[in-house]
Order: C-alpha cells, then sequence, then structure tokens
C-alpha cells in the first residue's frame, strides 16, 4: 500500500499502544469489554470500552488485530490503570499484557481520502511496517493509522499535510465525538450518555461483560437524562463549567478548544428551551445536537 495520499495526518501524541497476546486473548477481552469481540479481525477493528460493574465509564479504546496478537489503543495518561485492571481481570488465563509504546508512533488522517483507503468503518489494511483503519466510530472522523517506529508514514501516505494534535482535536470536537479519559471523566459516566452506541462502542446482543446489565437497562428502561452534545463558543470556558438558559442549568462543560466544545447536556432542558437541533444559551454558546445522535421520541 505506497504511494497512498490524504489530506492531514496528526501524531496522536496523547496514545498509546498496548499488545496483548497468548491463546486465550480474545475469550479473555470478550468477557471484559462492551463491544463484540467476534467483529474483530486482522481486517477490521473496533471501537469499546472497559466499564466498572456498576455500568460506570473507565477506560475507552480501539483494538485491532495484527501480525497474531491483539492491540490496544489508549489514552496514555490512563494507560498504566488500564494494565493494572487487565491484569487484575486476567488470572490464570493464557494471556500477555506488554506495553508497545515505544515501538509504534501513532497518527489520526482525516480530510479527502484517496480511492484507495478503506471505506467502511473499522476496514483495516496493513503492511509489514505500518496498519491503516477506518474510524470504526464515524466515517467522518477519518482513519488511524500505527507505525513501527523506523517506518515513515510519509513514505505510505504522500501528498500528506501534518498538522498538529489541535487540529486533529478541533476536527473531532466539531462532530460531537467524546474520547474517554478526557471529555469523559471515569467513573461518572455511562455508556450511553457519552454517546457509545451511535460510535459503535457497546453491543447489545453479545453475552455477559463487566457492567453489561447496567448498559442494558439504561437503554431498554431509557433512563438516560443527559447527552454529550457539541457547542461553539467564542469565549473563554473550563471543563466542569455550567451552561445556562434564563439562570437554569442546560448543560456542564465536558471539553473545549476554542472555539469547538462538548457538553453534557440535560435532556428534560434541552427539549424544553430547544429549537430544532439547536440551543442558544446564554452569552450566544450555541449548543448542537450532532448529526448522528439519536433521541428517543418524547411524544409518543
Amino acid at each position: 500500500m505506497k504511494h497512498m495520499s490524504a489530506s492531514n495526518i496528526a501524531r496522536l501524541t496523547n496514545r498509546s499502544l498496548l499488545r496483548l497476546s497468548g491463546a486465550d486473548t480474545k475469550v479473555f477481552l470478550q468477557n471484559l469489554v462492551s463491544n463484540d469481540l467476534a467483529l474483530l479481525s486482522d481486517t477490521k477493528a473496533i471501537y469499546s470500552a472497559l466499564l466498572t460493574p456498576q455500568g460506570k465509564f473507565l477506560h475507552d479504546f480501539f483494538l485491532f488485530e495484527w501480525q497474531g496478537d491483539i492491540f490496544v489503543e489508549c489514552l496514555s495518561d490512563r494507560k498504566a490503570d488500564l494494565v493494572r485492571r487487565l491484569t487484575m481481570y486476567k488470572l490464570r488465563a493464557n494471556v500477555t499484557i506488554a506495553d508497545a509504546s515505544e515501538e509504534f508512533t501513532l497518527h489520526a488522517i482525516f480530510g479527502p481520502a484517496p480511492d484507495d483507503f478503506p471505506k467502511e468503518l473499522g476496514e483495516l489494511t496493513s503492511g509489514d511496517d505500518h496498519v491503516l483503519y477506518a474510524d470504526p466510530r464515524m466515517g467522518s472522523l477519518g482513519y488511524r493509522a500505527v507505525f513501527k517506529k523506523d517506518a515513515s508514514w510519509a513514505d505510505n501516505f504522500t501528498n500528506c499535510t501534518e498538522v498538529s494534535f489541535e487540529d486533529y482535536t478541533a476536527h473531532r470536537l466539531s462532530l460531537g465525538v467524546p474520547e474517554g479519559g478526557t471529555d469523559i471523566v471515569p467513573e461518572k459516566s455511562f455508556l450511553l450518555e457519552a454517546n457509545f452506541e451511535e460510535l459503535h462502542g457497546v453491543s447489545f446482543s453479545k453475552g455477559c461483560y463487566v457492567g453489561q446489565e447496567l448498559t442494558a437497562r439504561t437503554k431498554y428502561r431509557a433512563k438516560i437524562k443527559k447527552r454529550i452534545f457539541t457547542f461553539k463558543y467564542d469565549g473563554e470556558l473550563v471543563v466542569g463549567d455550567s451552561i445556562k438558559f434564563q439562570d437554569t442549568e442546560v448543560a456542564v462543560v465536558a471539553a473545549f478548544q476554542a472555539p469547538f466544545g462538548l457538553a453534557f447536556t440535560r435532556l428534560k432542558e434541552w427539549n424544553k428551551f430547544g429549537s430544532g437541533n439547536v440551543l442558544t444559551a446564554e452569552d450566544g454558546l450555541q449548543i448542537t445536537k450532532p448529526d448522528y445522535v439519536i433521541l428517543p421520541d418524547l411524544s409518543e
């Protein structure tokens, strides 16, 4: 897969890679994470999460299979905690967990893609020194690419413009897509509040996994009271700030890199004060329901 081209490539300086190997790896993960490992293959990557037994979010990650092992792309700052929890659950399973971060570089590719790039969500192609897969969450997010440290992305992706990590973050926030550990606070949120169903990060047809019962209950009993929406604002905000409409809190800031941000938005207030897919709060701040988010019909 040489001499491909795409518009923008950003080094994901905040992400790390774990390598899981051993005969029991798939079964081990299947009993643990929110998505269905039956979907995973050497031509298909998936997005998934690890929850508390009470169904609260702990970690999100990408999983892909390459050269006989399963790789986990996770947040660097929370890598040690993820390894600790995986090790705790491993018990006597034939699974080896190794930190592969020093062996690879991680990148996001976004913008107009060439014809020979993968088309389907999660679709994966690979060579001896790299892996490329379509982001399994949403087509417009683009692609993830993994390169061995001694390989050059420029040799594989010609005519590609290198941009900053902040450029990629702006792209992601503008689409209303959260990432765990930064935008989703561990042990605070339920998966469905963070749009995991629409982002293809949770399976409701697989067997049991940690936190499965609570996740299913929030779906089938319509217990979700808030969702992550995107907003645009020219002022200053920090995570945790309250967003108000006529002195009523309608949302709380989850992420902000001007002018785009994410906010946990109260659905009751959204339905009361919003107009169409937009709610204009104080100081002209505009909250928008991302196109991909599906809300229940409350008119029935």
